[in-house]
């Protein structure tokens, strides 16, 4: 069952602008338990045609010597902390810029671009974060 009071919190700021650095792992979870537990989350994926999208990202934050990795797979998200074997992406960015790039107040190209992320991997699977992101955004603000 998705949590309520954690949905609704990540909606507010979703809305608002108001995260901070450790709201990145109460957005993962939102993401996990929607894609796994809302209908309505998986069709927007199969409309975007994205249910066949394979993505592992490792997430290194380079400010906080934290690491994260995400996976989306099948129109599900999982999530945790420390090293992935074999991401299809990995990304080292500050912590602002990550939580900015979740929440969607960063596009994560303009962010290449200025300096603030690095990554291995092709540019296109920097791209499906940010179209993972961005319609898992959307749609929990629909709700």
């Amino acid at each position: 069952m998705v949590n309520s009071e954690l949905l609704n919190e990540i909606k507010l700021k979703l809305s608002d602008g108001s995260v901070i650095s450790g709201d990145c792992l109460k957005i993962f979870e939102i993401y996990k338990q929607t894609s796994s537990e809302l209908a309505g989350l998986r069709e927007e994926f199969e409309d975007m045609a994205m249910l066949d999208m394979d993505f592992l990202g490792q997430i290194i934050i380079s400010d906080e010597n934290k690491k994260f990795w995400l996976k989306f797979k099948e129109g599900k998200v999982d999530y945790g902390e420390g090293d992935v074997d074999n991401p299809t992406l990995a990304f080292t960015t500050n912590m602002a810029t990550f939580t900015g790039i979740l929440f969607g107040t960063i596009e994560i190209s303009g962010a290449h671009e200025a300096g603030d992320v690095s990554f291995d991997g092709s540019s296109e699977v920097l791209m499906d974060l940010q179209a993972i992101t961005s319609v898992l955004n959307e749609f929990l603000q629909s709700i």
